[in-house]
């Protein structure tokens, strides 16, 4: 039979009265997890949040004249790199500098004196400032870290110990390393305040902060913080971005229970930082002072000697003015030795970056050339992006390990920067090798046109510009020291902070009340309606007459209303009833339908056994005969009779009788207290009741009752399980087929459904058993008229 397709149909208010009916599991939801979001409220450590701000200065970096060549070039300069940045800012290298100056490294907890701490230490509190004592650690000493170590004040001067832990590190506070692991700790011990402890785990001494403080709290507790355990957490708190897209602006956000340490810490970081740059800044001018200082250093000497050795030679020869043409020769020779010394001086600052390239140890601590005071542009270049390399390395190396593919990149990148600056070196230095030949050369000219010139004017022009030589490179070195000197005095990092450290809304991020009452209140309704929804899709049964009409186009009689066990025979016993009326209802209903017809013969009968097939017939019939019709009620259940739950039909004879011995109709007919109303019981089970209903005799039996009774009811056996309704099937007027509320399946109405198709069945109706109008919607209204029923 097709059923009727109302899947996409919504019944609202069917859906609201479901809900309305079961209040009980919304309330009893809605108290669970108030219950549980005042637990979760009351237990959960507050969070806070904390913002700052850094400017990290101007990307582009290097010489002006640098800058032009790039640009030339059409090379772009990369500079400094927000992403390497925040690297370095988020690196544990930079983390633990910070909390090195800091004093983290002890910290105290308490558990309240609450209710909820009754069972479980569910409520823990961290303190910093108003702690109730005071650890002095000795970090000269091996410690437990990581691990809690319980104290509880006896008294002002005494306290209890408590250590309990399970392979617990035993850490060294000044290399910041673990030594060692231990199995197993558990002690108690009383010690007293203000004396120092120490037993080869432990090593302090505990003050009161203030001896006039009550202690109120469950228990107070101290954590010894390794330097690992530290970076590890304020590393997965700290996050470091922009603050809009190319933006140079950083925002540094972390979240903590503290509120002054994570400002503090906040604060530090950023001051770490901004040093940490410019002391990066001072040691490169460091670096230039002193190789200017060891070029002075050498030609100190040179100087003294040249001078002595000018004024020896004058005071010995009585030699005081050269002429004119002579000068003119040795001014030229001097020029040519200055220009020599300078080739030399490019040419050993080449040599010694080279040494220093060339060592894998040493070569990051290369002297720029533009520090050395040579102007080489692709030089000073390459050595730009070897210092940006190696940086970008290190702050990949932070969080990565060497078999990072990004790492091998930068040092396959490092190392064919290195081997560029070492093939440009040496192609310098050949360069200069070939320079300083040609002004050899031009020496040796010069020299042999002044060989003419008489030996001891030669000897005192050579000594003079040998003087001349060393004395303006000595003030050209001086020249550049100061200017040096000048710069690393004057040195500022472009870094620096716009904000200190703030709270970042006005209480903590982790805990509002209000939002978390009233998400679980929500919760609390959502998921029993969830749960009713999800019980109701599951549930196969009848819940009522719409449900009935989408699975069976077999008309609809009526509804049998809710009792008790002990309403059995509520037609005859409370005839006012809600029952009874919905069997006078019935019986109306039957009559009007089949008024054209000259209907005699009703078969009841159902799915399966407990649906209240044998019900409604006993009562049916009783209705009928309280109306005046002479009835009669047949029990054709032969398997399983139940008649006797009813009326006094023990050790009868019955139908069984009749059909099987023959007996007369007046023996098996018994007569009941309700007038007009007999009934045939079952008699003595046969064994083969489909062998009886089929004997002629049933069909005389029939025939006969409808000569002497207005009306024949036959309680029928169930179709899903015997055959033998088909048999009296034949003898039927009209067929009820009873469903009871939410206990009969919707599958099992598909025997009887395809029967009704095939048009086997004729004049066959449905009707609804054990309805409670309470707990529907579609009848809800009839318990409003239950006055009318007493």
């Amino acid at each position: 039979m097709k059923r009727k397709n109302k899947e996409h149909e919504i019944d609202l208010r069917s859906w609201l009265f479901k809900f309305r009916t079961r209040w009980y599991l919304f309330l009893a939801f809605v108290l669970v997890a108030m219950a549980g979001a005042y637990v979760y409220v009351k237990s959960s450590t507050r969070i806070y949040a904390f913002k700052s701000t850094l400017l990290l200065g101007d990307q582009h970096t290097g010489s002006k004249k640098a800058q032009e060549l790039l640009n030339l070039l059409d090379v772009q300069n990369k500079g400094i790199k927000v992403e390497d940045e925040i690297g370095i800012l988020t690196s544990a290298d930079m983390i633990r500098s910070t909390l090195k100056q800091l004093d983290f490294s002890v910290s105290y907890y308490k558990v309240p004196g609450h209710w909820l701490n009754t069972g479980l230490d569910l409520i823990k509190e961290e303190q910093y400032e108003n702690a109730p004592f005071v650890v002095r650690l000795d970090t000269s000493s091996l410690q437990l870290v990581d691990i809690p170590l319980e104290v509880r004040v006896l008294n002002d001067k005494e306290y209890e110990l408590t250590v309990k832990a399970e392979t617990p590190p035993l850490y060294d506070f000044r290399k910041h390393t673990v030594e060692q692991i231990i199995t197993e700790v558990d002690y108690t011990k009383v010690l007293e305040f203000g004396k120092p402890y120490k037993d080869k785990y432990l090593s302090f001494t505990i003050e009161r902060a203030n001896p006039d403080d009550k202690i109120d709290a469950k228990k107070h507790y101290f954590v010894l913080n390794s330097m690992e355990s530290q970076v590890a957490q304020y590393a997965s708190t700290l996050h470091v971005k922009p603050i809009e897209r190319e933006a140079r602006v950083l925002e540094l956000s972390t979240k903590g229970t503290i509120p002054q340490k994570e400002l503090l810490f906040l604060n530090t970081l950023m001051e770490t930082y901004v040093k940490r740059d410019l002391d990066e800044k001072n040691m490169n001018g460091q670096k230039t002072l002193e190789f200017i200082d060891s070029q002075i250093a050498t030609l100190t000497d040179s100087l003294r000697q040249s001078k002595q050795a000018l004024s020896t030679f004058r005071s010995t020869n009585r030699i005081a003015n050269i002429d004119m043409q002579s000068n003119i020769s040795y001014e030229k020779m001097a020029q040519l030795e200055m220009e020599r010394s300078k080739l030399t001086t490019e040419k050993q600052y080449y040599v010694t970056v080279l040494d220093q390239i060339e060592d894998d140890e040493s070569f990051t601590q290369a002297v720029s050339p533009a520090v050395a005071g040579i102007q080489n542009p692709n030089l000073a270049n390459l050595f730009n992006e070897l210092s940006r390399l190696n940086q970008q390395k290190a702050s990949y190396s932070v969080s990565a390990t060497a078999e990072n593919p990004r790492i091998r990149v930068i040092e396959s990148e490092i190392k064919s920067t290195r081997n560029a600056i070492i093939a440009n070196i040496r192609n310098l230095v050949r360069s200069t090798d070939i320079s300083i030949a040609n002004v050899d050369k031009r020496i040796n000219q010069l020299e042999s046109s002044i060989a003419k010139v008489p030996e001891n004017e030669r000897r005192l022009m050579e000594l003079q510009s040998q003087a001349d030589f060393v004395n303006k490179k000595y003030d050209f070195l001086l020249e550049k020291r100061a200017e040096a000197a000048i710069a690393l005095a004057t040195n500022t990092t472009d870094k620096k902070v716009v904000d200190k450290a703030a709270m970042w809304g006005a209480g903590p991020v982790n805990v509002k009340p209000k939002m978390i009452f009233m998400l679980a209140f929500i919760l609390g309704l959502i998921i029993p309606a969830a749960l009713i929804v999800l019980l109701d899709n599951v549930d196969n049964t009848i819940q009522g007459k719409n449900d009935l009409n989408n699975v069976t186009n077999i008309p609809f009689l009526g509804v049998i209303a809710h009792g008790t066990k002990a309403d059995k025979l509520a037609v005859k016993n409370n005839p006012r009833s809600a029952i009874a009326e919905s069997f006078r209802s019935i019986r109306i209903n039957l009559q009007y339908l089949m008024s054209e017809t000259d209907f005699k013969i009703v078969g009841v009968t159902s799915s399966v056994s407990g649906e209240g097939k044998t019900f409604t017939s006993v009562n049916l019939s009783s209705e009928m005969a309280m109306a005046g019709k002479r009835t009669i009620l047949i029990e054709s259940d032969m398997r399983k009779p139940t008649f006797s739950k009813y009326f006094n039909t023990h050790n009868a004879a019955g139908l069984s009788s009749y059909l099987s011995q023959g007996l007369p109709l007046e023996e098996v007919i018994q007569k009941t207290d309700i007038e007009n109303l007999d009934i045939i019981s079952c008699g003595p089970i046969p064994d083969n009741a489909i062998k009886l209903l089929e004997h002629k005799r049933m069909a005389e039996l029939i025939a006969k009752l409808k000569e002497q009774y207005e009306y024949v009811v036959i309680d029928t056996p169930p179709i899903g399980f015997v055959a033998e309704y088909f048999i009296l099937m034949k003898h039927m007027d009209v067929n009820l087929y009873v469903v009871k509320h939410k206990y009969t399946s919707k599958d099992m109405l598909t025997q009887v459904n395809e029967l009704y198709a095939a048009r086997k069945l004729k004049n066959i109706y449905m009707v609804i058993n054990d309805l409670d109008y309470n707990n529907t919607y579609e009848y809800g209204y009839k318990k409003k008229g239950s006055y009318y029923y007493v």
